[in-house]
């Protein structure tokens, strides 16, 4: 059961916080307003971990019996969290990057916090919520602490919490292609502990480097993440198409197919502007591309999903160059148009919420729609 709590938080906490800021402009072109913008995403992620981690966390580990020292703590915790945020951030004005980076220090440093007492084969629940709450300030110092370096664009950071992601999933992902479910269940917890925290920071490295070595900006981060969930996408349908009857399959195709994607999406968006909404129009064309070959694989006497998907597989990069033809020139009060949509905080919510409780709808289901969620949430 640990194991299953310990797999679940590595996986959805970083997918929810990486969509975390979304819509604007890199630091180059950011306006004096426009910098404190990183400001309100700093509140909400306090407010959050506030009443989430330290709410419940510490009336738990002192033992508290009712359900009114709980809902004392909550209420406390989080209006707490809110007016120490807001005074912390009184005078904030150093943009959405360093905003990004504090986030995701602070949710790499929870993850840390689960993972360390698996690594140590603790037995006490407590043990996994007092860890994090050490950890998550911890990391979000940490990132605060990188950020003064300077030098990183919304764009470049995106990027690299991006690849810390990949690096998370690839290190959870290891472990299980090398069949570590022969071993028994406390030695898998500390494996698969361990494989991630080691997957996290590699692959930020990796994806810190592409940045720097090439200019990122918000859109081509989209792009390139665009990239890397179509190489998962294609790794995917095309062990689907065959069913082997086995789940390694899949991840070691996947595993696979992920850079060669990423590499693809370098390569091709080398030159070109993808700011003002031109990267979310592109990455809907591509998921409408796909529904679209669905639909044309049905008409034409397809009866199953795997016969339906080969569809897919043919019209997804389809609807992607497409929409990428008809978006190069875009007339700039459309772009005004698209950037103010991009910029609304209600996209970004409406997308989240539609992510989780899409997610937690097909929990149980073995099937590609996890690739479109992924793909619909890099959209928006």
């Amino acid at each position: 059961m640990k194991i299953k709590i310990i797999l679940i938080c590595l996986i959805i906490i970083p997918l929810i916080a990486h969509s975390g800021i979304c819509g604007q402009k890199d630091e180059d072109q950011l306006s004096k307003d426009d910098m404190g913008r990183g400001r309100i995403p700093l509140v909400i992620t306090a407010t959050i971990y506030s009443g989430g981690l330290y709410g419940w966390g510490i009336p738990y580990l002192l033992d508290a019996k009712f359900t009114r020292q709980y809902v004392g703590s909550e209420m406390v915790c989080v209006f707490s969290g809110f007016a120490l945020s807001l005074l912390a951030t009184k005078d904030y004005d150093s943009g959405p990057a360093v905003s990004k980076i504090i986030q995701g220090g602070a949710v790499i440093g929870t993850l840390y916090g689960f993972a360390i007492p698996a690594i140590f084969n603790s037995d006490k629940t407590k043990a996994y919520i007092a860890t994090p709450m050490l950890t998550t300030p911890l990391g979000a110092l940490g990132g605060y602490g990188l950020s003064r370096r300077g030098g990183m664009s919304e764009g470049g950071v995106e990027l690299s919490l991006f690849g810390s992601i990949l690096g998370c999933a690839y290190g959870l992902a290891t472990p299980y292609i090398i069949n570590v479910e022969s071993v028994d269940d406390k030695d898998q917890m500390r494996i698969y502990a361990g494989s991630a925290m080691i997957g996290m920071p590699i692959g930020a490295f990796g994806f810190n480097e592409i940045a720097k070595r090439t200019e990122v900006s918000k859109g081509r981060t989209r792009m390139i993440e665009l990239g890397t969930c179509m190489g998962i996408y294609y790794g995917f349908n095309f062990v689907y198409i065959k069913d082997p009857g086995r789940t390694k399959p899949y991840i070691a195709s996947m595993m696979a197919c992920a850079p060669i994607g990423t590499t693809a999406s370098i390569l091709l968006t080398r030159n070109g502007s993808y700011e003002n909404g031109r990267s979310m129009l592109i990455i809907l064309g591509t998921i409408l591309g796909d529904v679209f070959g669905r639909g044309v694989a049905y008409l034409a006497g397809a009866d199953t999903w795997r016969e339906v998907s080969i569809g897919a597989i043919i019209f997804a990069p389809l609807g992607t160059f497409t929409t990428s033809i008809l978006t190069r020139n875009m007339s700039p009060k459309i772009q005004k148009k698209m950037a103010l949509l991009e910029s609304l905080p209600i996209i970004d919510t409406a997308s989240k919420l539609a992510l989780i409780g899409a997610y937690s709808t097909i929990a149980k289901d073995e099937n590609s729609a996890p690739i479109y969620l992924e793909l619909y949430r890099k959209a928006f």
